[in-house]
Order: structure tokens, then sequence, then C-alpha cells
């Protein structure tokens, strides 16, 4: 996420250096820009690190216009080096001749501790704005209590600038001489964890009730170093109940609260728009008499830890999902119960659209494969199965020469027919111009045989009435048991074998598996 570009300057009369300083940088989020020169007269003055190669008399001059976080090395000869301070000035001295390794070492741990001030300045400035942000009081504090970071909202509840908070403790910030909340830090010191409590903190400006979110921090070796607290001030709602209220009226669905007696006591504003109802009307009514009232004669359907009752409305019915949660006091009595009710009406006709998709097919509206595959368990429980295996004979020709509109016009042609012939049967579309008929009640093969012949007989009729679909016929294979055992994809290939010998015996027939 962050990027950033640093300055590498080289004086130097040898251009062999920048390649080997180069060649010691390492990818990361700080990039650097490498440039050699023999002259002091050029833009320097921004370097992040100078490497100077070049006799000098002193470098006390250099470091003076240089940054005051820059890092200057140094490049002397031991026999001959005319500079005067180089002890003094120099960051660093290499004396010729200089090792290659050792100086890329050198680069790359001085590159490497930029780029930690970097991580440092980026990791507390994500702090900072992060705590800045946040509508809370935010603060830290050491073990001896000392308030070592603090957030706008901590220095504008206080009254106090950022520089007059921090380093100082509780009595100074809030100036009062007992500190309030010494015994909630030794809580969470004692506890080890993230606690909650709801303080009064006296001020200067009188008392003042925070809801408080307090944790430990530790340091490397796991022991603490001190707290970290998040502070929301009630002062300024009248109370828990008028807190509770707004919470309430927030709520996109109805909700009613009831005392341990059964009697209404709250109710919100979605809750009179669902129900038509004033909320002065209901408060103090028995909650069972308002609910025989509104849902009389209505029955409910139990789902797990919910019930559904549907309202009967105007433009249709309106489904409501209703829970029950208990109300429990600090002593783990119950106290009263929360009611909510949830218009689900639109949720739940998405769910049947998504289930009827999936279970039918686009085209035809017949039931699909997995539908049918999923309607037979694995041993079925029937007297007898019997299928009719349906498919088109020269389908793909008519596909092909007239075009795929002409091809699904025949589909859905067939699937009229189908349920025509049989209305109360199972019938699924499992493949481009393959069905499947499922009967699932005694019947005689000879009846199986004469539905099947009156369906070859009504899809030609169809068939006929469309010019492009007069080439068009059916071959059906046949094929059923009695016997509770066996898999309905056994039967399928039975009664696809069946298919295959009508098929071979001329086609616009049926075929009885043997």
């Amino acid at each position: 996420m962050y990027q950033e570009t640093r300055k590498i300057t080289i004086f130097s009369e040898h251009t062999g250096l920048e390649p080997l300083i180069r060649s010691a940088m390492e990818k990361g989020p700080v990039a650097y820009t490498i440039s050699t020169t023999s002259s002091m007269q050029t833009d320097w003055q921004d370097s992040d690190i100078i490497l100077c190669d070049i006799p000098v008399e002193e470098l006390a001059s250099v470091k003076k216009k240089m940054r005051s976080d820059s890092y200057l090395l140094y490049i002397y000869s031991p026999a001959d080096d005319i500079c005067r301070d180089k002890d003094t000035a120099a960051d660093e001295l290499f004396a010729r001749p200089v090792s290659k390794d050792y100086l890329q070492k050198r680069i790359r741990h001085i590159c490497g501790e930029i780029k930690l001030r970097a991580d440092e300045w980026l990791s507390s400035t994500y702090l900072d704005v992060l705590i800045d942000s946040m509508p809370d009081l935010v603060w830290f504090k050491d073990n001896n209590g000392i308030h070592v970071k603090v957030n706008n909202v901590f220095c504008h509840t206080v009254g106090k600038e950022r520089k007059d908070v921090t380093g100082k403790d509780h009595c100074t910030i809030w100036d009062v001489e007992v500190d309030d909340c010494e015994a909630t830090e030794a809580i969470v010191r004692r506890e080890r964890r993230t606690c909650q409590f709801n303080e009064l903190v006296k001020s200067s400006g009188g008392m003042r009730q925070f809801r408080t979110y307090k944790s430990p921090l530790f340091d490397r070796d796991g022991n603490i170093m001190g707290t970290v607290g998040i502070g929301h001030d009630v002062t300024v709602l009248e109370n828990m109940s008028n807190e509770m209220e707004i919470l309430l009226n927030s709520m996109p669905f109805a909700i009613l609260l009831k005392d341990s007696a059964g009697a209404i006591v709250d109710v919100n504003l979605k809750f009179e728009e669902y129900f038509s109802s004033r909320r002065d009307d209901v408060i103090g009514r028995p909650f069972h008499e308002w609910h025989e009232s509104m849902f009389h004669g209505l029955s409910s359907v139990k789902k797990n830890d919910t019930e559904e009752i549907h309202l009967p409305e105007d433009a249709g019915e309106r489904i409501l999902e209703i829970t029950h949660e208990p109300i429990y006091d600090i002593f783990e009595s119950i106290v009263g119960e929360l009611t909510i009710y949830r218009d689900i009406t639109e949720e739940s006709l998405l769910k049947e659209q998504l289930n009827n998709n999936s279970n039918t097919d686009f085209l035809t509206g017949l039931c699909n494969r997995r539908f049918f595959y999923e309607y037979f368990s694995e041993t079925h429980s029937y007297e007898q199965i019997s299928i009719l295996y349906v498919d088109l004979d020269h389908f793909k020709m008519v596909n092909d020469t007239y075009g795929h509109q002409i091809g699904d016009e025949a589909l859905i042609m067939v699937a009229a027919t189908l349920k025509k012939c049989f209305p109360d049967n199972l019938i699924a579309r499992i493949g481009g111009d393959e069905f499947l008929v499922a009967r699932t009640e005694p019947v005689a093969e000879e009846e199986l045989v004469r539905q099947a012949d009156m369906l070859i007989d009504g899809l030609q009729d169809a068939f006929n009435t469309n010019s492009c679909m007069k080439v068009l016929s059916a071959s059906i294979g046949i094929a059923y048991t009695t016997e509770p055992a066996k898999k309905i994809d056994d039967l399928i290939k039975e009664s696809d074998i069946a298919l295959y010998k009508a098929k071979q015996s001329g086609r616009s027939r049926c075929c009885v598996y043997r």
C-alpha cells in the first residue's frame, strides 16, 4: 500500500560505485534513486545517504547542508587524506582499499534502518488516524497509570490539548484527587483479558458516566506493560431505557417487549407500521390478549426456534417470522421477553422461486433431471414403477435446418402433449429431446403399450400442424418393475435399451424391455 522514494548521492570520480550500491538494494516499499557526481554544486542536500569518495578538506560543511536524519559515509586514503574532521563529521568511515562485500552489507543495513523508521512512522500514522476517527474516547496507559497516547475525542471530553494530557495521570487530567478508574484497571490486569465496565467518573464539570472497554497490553515476554481503553460517554442519555429506545427504533423489523407478568412494556416504530397500531394503545395490554386479537384464527408453523404466520391481505398475504427471546436480569432470572416480528414475504417468494427454478426445466416447465432423481429414493416403496423413455426422431435435423427457435417450439409442443396424455404422472425433460414419464401405480404392460402408442400418435398429430416439424416423430422405450429393491437408475437404463430397439426397428414406435 505505502510506497516512497529515497535518494542516494555518490561523490566520486569513478562510476563503479553506483552499480555496486544499486546491486545492494532490496525490493520493498522504499525505493531509491542513485546518482554519481564529482561536483558538490549539484542538488544533493535532500539526499538520505551520501557516499563521499573524493578528497575534501572538511566534512562539517557537507554535514551542515544535509538533512538531520541523513547518513554520511566517507571513503579516505590513510596515507594522503587531507580531511581534518572526518572522525567527527562522518557517520561512518571506510579506509581504502574498501571491501565491496562489506560496503554492500553496510548500505543494506543503513537502508534497513531507513525502512524501519518508515515502518515506524507508517504504523504510528495508521494508529493515530484510526483512533482519531473513532467517535469514542481512546487512551493508552502504562503500568503506572500514565497516559502515553490519547485520541482527539479524549482531549475534547476533558477540555485539554493533547500535550497537556500525554504523560499525565488520571487525577491530573480530570482535575480530581482520587482515581475513579484504578479499581477497573486492576481487574483488567488480574483477568488479563478485555473487560466491560459502567463507570462514573468525577470531573471538574461534574459526574460523567461511561461505558468502557479495557484490554491489557502485553510486551514481547507476555508481561502486562499497560492497558488500552475505549470509553463511550452515556452521560447525555437520560437513562438506560432511553438508550434502549434509540436502539429499538433503529431496528428494521417490529419488536415487542413484555415483562415477566406478560404485559407489553414497549414496542418500536416498525411495530406500529407492521400492525397499524399506535404505541400508546398497545403498551400495558396483556400480550396474550393483543396476540389473540391480531392473529385470531390463524395457525402458525414452527420452524426450529421460530414460527411463521401468514397474514391475509387484500393484495395476497404477508408472511411474518416470529422469534421469542427471554430477557434475563443480573441474577440470570427471566424478567421478560423480546418478541421480534420479521416480514419475510419477499424472502419466502424468492426462496420458492429459486427452488422452482432449480427443479424445473426452464423451456418446457417440466421437472428436470435433478428433481426426477431426488423424487425416487434408493429403495422405493411403490408396488410398481413404470418408465416411458421418450426420444424424438430426426430432431437434430430439424434443429439444424430450421434453427433453434423451431426446435424449442417442438419441445414445448412435446411437453404439452405429454401433460395431456399423462396428467397425473411425473414427467421430466432429462436432455435435449429426451423425456421420461414415471407411473407409480400398478398398470398392465398392455396398458403401458397402449398409452405409448397413443402418445406417439398424439405427437405426430401435433407435429403435422407445422410444416417444419412434419419429419419429426417419437420413439419410446418402456420398462417396469415390481421389485422394491430395484434402483431407479437401473430401470431407466432398461427403458433406454428398449428405446434403442424401437429406434432400430424403424422409429415412431415403442418397445418393452425384455
